[in-house]
């Protein structure tokens, strides 16, 4: 049974004014300050156990009811008495349900003060490799003949495409039509764009590039990727105040990975498409000199072929006919490959799902803030109760 602390704070005080006792006489061979034994009598202070027994045996003639024991503790040599501490909170069973229910109706009307939010989605798949298997078949026999084949060993991290830098200022730069037919950008939709609330008091000139680099930022917390290693499949996320721009957002999104990824595995084989046709057209231009040559060479010198000197002169301009006959013919391959390549590279990525505007809020969750706030309501409570107690 608990102690009533009041009632034993009364009693010491009875029984010092009965024995005529002054306080700092007591409170000196109890060993505490006369104020604490103030807060004893008054009952502002816990008794312990300890400085019980102490009056005791300093005042044997004292004697306190045999009610006033010491309470149960809930934790005996580190381990909680579970009985106990339900005992405890079951006393205070209604306080604890007020408490709990009345955090509940707070969390529930917190829910309210935040904005809506909408979420849309994309799925993208990679493009099927067995697509270009018959260009591939070609470029291993084109190898077999000793012919050296573009390789292509870009690989991209979709993840960091989707979050860049390039994707977001195209992002920003967009006007959206939003659910009520009205077009603006990112910038007006998030009000970065307006003069702080302080502005009337200190001068505040808007600053384009901050105000870049602040949607830059927000728009990355609002995209959100992920991509399976297993199977390729993609999907892009986008939360916005919005369900039509979130869904815009979204789609814009995919088909900019696209373009981009698309653009980048061509941009190779272009370039060395373009180098070939430019070293194929200086190699065709020296061959046919070299062919001229050569012609003139037989029609001025019909009897070469008794001439010692004559014919070494002939065997160099064949020699170098047939040299650049033979690069001519490389280089023509090399083209024919690199065109192939080129073709190879597209598509690249498709657009599984495409991203619709949502019909529902993603957020707030009115039912997740009810169970946080019960949780939160009922672990306060009982914990006041347990450190009351």
């Amino acid at each position: 049974m608990p102690i009533n602390y009041s009632n034993l704070g009364q009693e010491i005080k009875r029984f010092r004014l009965m024995n005529d006792i002054r306080q700092e006489d007591m409170a000196e061979k109890m060993g505490v300050s006369r104020a604490t034994l103030i807060n004893y009598e008054k009952g502002h202070t816990t008794i312990n156990i300890d400085i019980l027994n102490k009056l005791k045996n300093l005042y044997p003639e004292f004697n306190f009811d045999s009610s006033m024991t010491e309470k149960p503790k809930i934790i005996i040599d580190n381990k909680i008495d579970f009985k106990i501490l339900t005992r405890v909170l079951i006393s205070r069973k209604f306080y604890i349900i007020s408490f709990t229910i009345l955090s509940m109706a707070l969390g529930l009307g917190s829910s309210f003060f935040f904005k809506k939010n909408y979420n849309a989605e994309i799925s993208l798949y990679p493009a099927k490799k067995d697509m270009m298997q018959g260009i591939s078949q070609f470029q291993n026999l084109a190898a077999n003949f000793g012919m050296n084949t573009p390789k292509n060993d870009q690989d991209f991290n979709i993840p960091d495409v989707v979050l860049s830098r390039l994707i977001a200022n195209k992002a920003i730069r967009q006007s959206w039509i939003a659910n009520n037919e009205q077009k603006m950008s990112l910038i007006e939709l998030w009000k970065l764009d307006s003069a702080p609330w302080y502005s009337f008091i200190f001068d505040f000139n808007i600053d384009s590039t901050i105000v870049n680099e602040k949607a830059i930022r927000k728009f990355k917390k609002h995209v959100q990727v992920s991509e399976d290693r297993l199977s390729g499949l993609i999907n892009i996320s986008t939360t916005f105040q919005d369900p039509y721009i979130a869904a815009s957002v979204a789609n814009f999104i995919g088909d900019q990975v696209e373009i981009y990824i698309q653009k980048e595995n061509s941009a190779q084989s272009t370039k060395e498409k373009l180098f070939i046709s430019e070293r194929l057209s200086v190699v065709k231009s020296e061959l046919q000199k070299a062919e001229i040559n050569l012609k003139k060479f037989k029609e001025t010198n019909r009897g070469y072929e008794n001439s010692p000197e004559l014919f070494m002169f002939y065997s160099q301009l064949f020699r170098e006919v047939e040299a650049k006959k033979e690069v001519y013919l490389m280089l023509q391959q090399q083209l024919e490959l690199a065109r192939i390549e080129e073709v190879k590279q597209s598509p690249i990525l498709h657009i599984l799902d495409a991203a619709v505007p949502p019909i529902n809020k993603s957020s707030p969750r009115r039912g997740l803030f009810l169970v946080m706030f019960f949780f939160l309501g009922f672990i306060l409570s009982c914990a006041r109760v347990i450190f009351r107690y």
